[in-house]
């Protein structure tokens, strides 16, 4: 545990964690923007889009340099949560849980003015769960269906036509899907509900207040607390 500017913190993210954070943020914003530009290029802002990108030809360089990215990262994590004690216990606590489904259940009913009580969340709640997964499924819908057009010729030679051109079309409408769940839900998630606003600043510092922990997420500050890591005079 810390202190910073007055305020008792302790360590949520690592630094490696926070690092595989920002390379899968940047690699997937730049595979967002550079594959708007080909899903939209018979419009102003897709032309525009190509242009900044050094037309065709560089927008594909550019797509499949940030796609070995994302690639290396989603393997490297896999590796983490397989064979490190730290990331082990992080996928632990990202595990599904009938939790999820009740506290789901009772912040529906507290927007609905049904219940006046919050459910009290452990170290993730249900929407991060729901957003880390599905992150998960995405991308590797989107890496199998990436590599098929990447190696079209080789793909084509195994796979029918008309699977091909499925592939082709899920690659791109993914995209808006991914767009809608990680920049409008994750982005107001994270940094622009009334709680963390303007931001949750875990995801570059690393570390949360304790008055956060223990408004946010008040499961796991009791367990640092009966496990001695929260000194309670704090």
């Amino acid at each position: 545990m810390s202190k910073a500017m007055g305020k008792a913190e302790v360590e949520r993210f690592t630094l490696n964690e926070r690092l595989q954070h920002a390379l899968l943020m940047v690699s997937t914003l730049v595979l967002l923007i550079t594959g708007f530009s080909l899903l939209f290029h018979d419009v102003w802002i897709g032309r525009w889009l190509l242009w900044l990108e050094g037309g065709v030809q560089g927008r594909g360089l550019i797509h499949r340099w940030a796609a070995a990215v994302l690639m290396g990262v989603c393997g490297y994590h896999l590796l983490y949560i397989l064979f490190t004690e730290r990331g082990h216990a992080q996928f632990m606590h990202m595990r599904p849980r009938w939790q999820d489904v009740r506290d789901f259940l009772q912040v529906l009913r507290l927007n609905l003015g049904r219940s006046m009580d919050r459910p009290a969340f452990d170290r993730f709640d249900y929407r991060q769960k729901f957003q880390y997964y599905a992150f998960f499924v995405a991308s590797l819908t989107m890496v199998l269906s990436g590599l098929a057009l990447w190696f079209a010729t080789e793909a084509m030679a195994v796979i029918p036509k008309w699977a091909f051109d499925l592939l082709a079309v899920l690659h791109g409408r993914e995209s808006v899907v991914i767009f809608l769940l990680l920049f409008v839900w994750h982005l107001y998630d994270v940094h622009l509900r009334p709680e963390v606003f303007p931001m949750d600043w875990s995801w570059i510092t690393g570390r949360i207040s304790l008055t956060d922990l223990r408004e946010r997420h008040p499961v796991e500050y009791e367990r640092l607390r009966k496990a001695g890591q929260i000194d309670e005079g704090e």
